[in-house]
């Protein structure tokens, strides 16, 4: 499989202090990503400070968990491995091994994920995932196509499968002149009531700059967006905690 980044100590990424697996490649391409190294499936190289490096290191299974058995003694009852990206479930057959033999080490696995990925990518390795953090972005069909490249049929036709089999954490990025509208939180809105009685909890996510320097390496554009206002998120909140009774986050990133 190839990774990007085995981070260590990460306590965004799932319930307590967790080890979070960064997958390149994604079937996205939102024009907020703050991962644009895990954009693509392969190996690119990249300049920063005058030296030369490579984005992406193909990992065999052995070298993963050994990697992440490091962390063990850190996990406690609640903490454990993320698997992220990039999406992550475009590897499903590869990361399959791992979350098995996680499970047999009683670690706790979770996965942030976009669900544009095959139906059978999920059903592959859901009996083994115990947090799904799943992203709901633009929820109007031909704008999804048109902004992310993304194919709403193939998602909602996910999130129907997700919902008959787990609970799960959705997360929203808001993001100025793309999913901040109100026609969009509208939308949103809506897809979760739809789910209501598989949703744990909804984040809120503020667009955010922190990926600009990795942008910088690649030699690609900014990402271009509006900035959202403290208020705009608070309205958000305010707005989806009276349409579904679910509990909602704002997220500081």
């Amino acid at each position: 499989m190839i990774i990007t980044n085995i981070q260590r100590f990460s306590l965004h990424d799932g319930p307590g202090i967790r080890t979070t697996v960064f997958m390149k490649g994604c079937s996205l391409r939102c024009p907020w990503c703050s991962n644009p190294e895990n954009l693509n499936s392969f190996q690119e190289y990249y300049i920063k400070d005058g030296q030369k490096g490579i984005y992406g290191k193909d990992y065999t299974v052995a070298e993963v968990f050994n990697e992440v058995m490091k962390d063990k003694n850190f996990y406690d009852c609640n903490g454990g491995v993320t698997f992220s990206g990039g999406e992550a479930l475009l590897q499903a057959e590869k990361i399959l091994p791992l979350l098995q033999k996680f499970k047999d080490e009683g670690i706790t696995t979770a996965i942030e994920t976009c669900l544009f990925v095959p139906t059978k990518n999920i059903e592959l390795v859901v009996p083994f995932i115990d947090f799904f953090y799943v992203d709901m972005k633009i929820m109007d069909k031909k704008k999804c196509r048109d902004k992310i490249k993304g194919n709403l049929d193939l998602y909602k036709k996910n999130l129907d499968f997700l919902s008959s089999k787990k609970k799960f954490t959705v997360r929203v990025p808001v993001i100025g002149g793309y999913t901040d509208n109100s026609e969009n939180r509208r939308l949103v809105a809506e897809e979760i009531n739809r789910y209501r009685t598989s949703i744990i909890r909804i984040e809120l996510i503020k667009e955010h700059n922190l990926g600009n320097s990795k942008y910088k390496t690649l030699s690609l554009p900014l990402p271009q967006y509006v900035d959202v206002s403290d208020e705009l998120m608070k309205k958000y909140k305010e707005e989806l905690e009276c349409v579904v009774g679910i509990p909602v986050e704002v997220c500081k990133i």
